[in-house]
């Protein structure tokens, strides 16, 4: 009897298992139990996935002075290693005309230790035409050439131009964008609608926290029910795409939250435009480039009252107006011996680039001397070497001198090594 139990258990284990089976295989692999009409099958090639991405991490050395009334000079200095971030950059492609792009930013706490997340973009693409593409999602416009086009080249001096990252930045909206060939030369544009930027109108005494006339962008909802309207256009008229125009803005009617007593009396629409120039030549055996911009921002109705301080005596709030007008500009170049035959010397890249800022100002100059938000004008110096160990792992020593109004004076020396993958 014994005998007999043993083959009986094997077959009805064995039948157990070919019913617990043909299930889990139908979920795991439906596709190719449908007919070939069914709505849910995949058409147009498998979905593809790429993580890219770069992490960075830094030395600084800084020398802050600043000049006292009485003729002495208060120094202060600090050097540090810390890392800067780590980029995360996933592309999907669904099908041939389906795609997903996203950016995911990890950076550090440099106060109190972690770190923070935050979503950069996340944008869905169809390709409507060959040239073509729609465009939805949390995205960031192309403004300029330091937003969202060639972030990568100011690797070079590992720092920021001090007047860009103030104009139109990551918003949440729906475009168009693609290009046009015209003879030997060739046109790409951009056109979106988005939320826009949100005014900031502080309406209590904060003193130099008050943001009274900033706007804040990345919004994920809106703060009122008009839109901005923005795009940019690309001319590039060389045949090898040498050398690239770009004319970029965005308008938006209405910057203030629906049902704000203040933005009923000033709707505050803001203006914002950008011309940049980049232009890239080898002239054997010397590798040149040269990248400039200038922007601006005004929001109109724009001599409202801001809170700075708190007079002393009456114990009443100061409340100067201002003109909300900024603009920044930058200059850079880089020479690289790509063609030398030494492997270090190709290898290596210099670059200078000089920059501006202008901040807001006060109606009354006199009395109010400092720009509001803390912020004044300011001029910037950068020299940087660049040591390209491959195309993805630059490392930049860069020297950067800040001058400001009314401020200190800050010079720094960088060291930042950046991995791309």
């Amino acid at each position: 009897m014994k005998k007999l139990l043993k083959p009986i258990l094997f077959v009805n284990l064995l039948f157990a298992l070919m019913i617990i089976y043909a299930p889990l295989s139908a979920q795991t692999d439906s596709s190719s139990t449908l007919p070939p009409d069914a709505p849910n099958k995949a058409k147009g090639g498998a979905t593809k996935f790429l993580l890219a991405g770069k992490a960075t991490a830094s030395w600084t050395n800084t020398i802050s002075s600043m000049k006292n009334p009485d003729g002495t000079t208060t120094t202060t200095k600090a050097h540090n290693f810390f890392p800067e971030a780590l980029m995360l950059m996933p592309l999907v492609k669904i099908n041939k005309k389906l795609f997903l792009d996203a950016q995911v930013e990890v950076d550090p706490n440099f106060t109190g230790g972690g770190a923070s997340i935050k979503l950069n973009e996340l944008i869905i693409y169809y390709r409507l035409l060959p040239n073509l593409s729609v465009l939805f999602g949390n995205f960031s416009p192309k403004y300029g050439i330091f937003m969202g086009v060639l972030d990568d080249f100011t690797n070079r001096y590992a720092t920021n131009p001090i007047g860009m990252v103030r104009g139109p930045q990551t918003q949440t909206g729906i475009g168009i964008q693609g290009g046009l060939q015209a003879g030997y030369s060739k046109f790409n544009y951009q056109l979106y609608l988005s939320n826009g930027p949100q005014h900031v109108i502080d309406t209590v005494n904060t003193g130099t926290a008050n943001m009274t006339g900033q706007l804040n962008y990345g919004n994920y909802l809106d703060n009122n029910r008009n839109k901005a309207v923005g795009g940019s256009i690309g001319f590039l008229p060389f045949s090898n795409s040498s050398l690239q125009v770009d004319v970029s803005g965005q308008y938006t009617g209405r910057t203030g939250a629906d049902g704000n007593h203040l933005d009923s009396l000033y709707p505050h629409s803001s203006t914002s435009w950008a011309v940049d120039l980049n232009y890239f030549h080898t002239f054997n055996p010397i590798m040149v480039r040269v990248l400039a911009e200038y922007d601006a921002t005004m929001t109109q109705n724009y001599n409202y009252q801001h809170i700075s301080t708190t007079d002393t005596v009456s114990g009443s709030p100061l409340i100067p107006s201002f003109n909300n007008k900024l603009s920044g500009w930058f200059v850079g170049a880089t020479v690289r011996a790509s063609g030398s035959h030494i492997t270090f010397l190709s290898n290596l890249e210099l670059g200078c680039r000089i920059g501006a800022y202008n901040p807001p100002k006060y109606t009354d100059a006199v009395t109010y001397p400092d720009a509001p938000w803390g912020q004044n004008a300011a001029k910037q110096t950068t020299i940087c070497l660049t040591y390209w160990a491959t195309w993805k792992m630059p490392l930049n020593i860069a020297y950067d001198v800040l001058t400001q109004t009314n401020q200190p004076t800050i010079k720094t020396i960088y060291t930042r090594f950046i991995f791309f993958f």
